[in-house]
């Protein structure tokens, strides 16, 4: 890295977790220059400030809009490296975030050495995908899954959420009226057990719901 200091932002609104991640890319890479952000609006300001020569991004953190957010900072920002790291395991939809401009994924539930292992590898050019080890595991009963219990709208509707789809988007895609989807959007909130759009995504994504085993077509 030479006399230059590595310019980091880590956007993540938990602060340990944030302190955390300093400690490890000091490891990895040496002296950093650290900016903190809890929230959307201020990554947003940071990135808007000066550049960064990595961002590290957990996708599910207030204000934030995950695909459409990473394609637009990859677009301002395109020599600087994108690491997501998140509760996601979900392959399919990690594959979009990469495909929308992020360098590379780590998931908090992989092993420790993974995020020290995914900083090198973003910052030398790769494309690190760092997901849990599956494993064996008991089946699973619509009870213990309602994500896939849901009726074949409410799916669409929870699908389009997870990849970070506006009511009037889903509207659009599904070709519902805007009040209808708000309808559904309420029923998910409520089935889910959850109270904001983020919450059903990440719940979505964590059980399944790009890989629902319906066809959106079958109505």
């Amino acid at each position: 890295m030479g006399t230059h200091a590595l310019e980091l932002i880590i956007a993540d609104d938990h602060p340990v977790f944030r302190a955390g991640i300093l400690s490890i890319v000091r490891s990895a890479l040496g002296d950093a220059r650290l900016r903190e952000a809890g929230t959307a609006t201020v990554l947003r300001r940071e990135l808007d400030t000066a550049p960064a020569d990595l961002l590290i991004l957990d996708i599910f953190f207030p204000g934030l809009e995950p695909e459409s957010d990473i394609r637009r900072f990859r677009l301002a920002h395109p020599l600087m490296a994108i690491l997501v790291v998140s509760m996601l395991t979900e392959r399919g939809a990690v594959e979009r975030l990469m495909r929308a401009g992020a360098n590379g994924f780590v998931s908090k539930r992989s092993p420790p050495d993974s995020m020290l292992k995914g900083i090198r590898e973003v910052m030398q050019g790769g494309r690190p995908v760092y997901l849990p080890p599956s494993g064996p595991g008991r089946p699973i009963s619509t009870a213990d899954d309602p994500v896939h219990a849901l009726p074949p709208r409410q799916s669409d509707v929870l699908k389009l959420i997870c990849l970070g789809l506006s009511n009037k988007e889903i509207a659009k895609e599904l070709d519902l009226s805007v009040s209808t989807v708000r309808a559904h959007v309420s029923a998910l909130f409520q089935k889910l057990g959850v109270t904001n759009r983020t919450a059903a995504a990440t719940f979505g994504l964590n059980h399944g719901a790009l890989h629902s085993p319906r066809e959106t077509d079958q109505r």
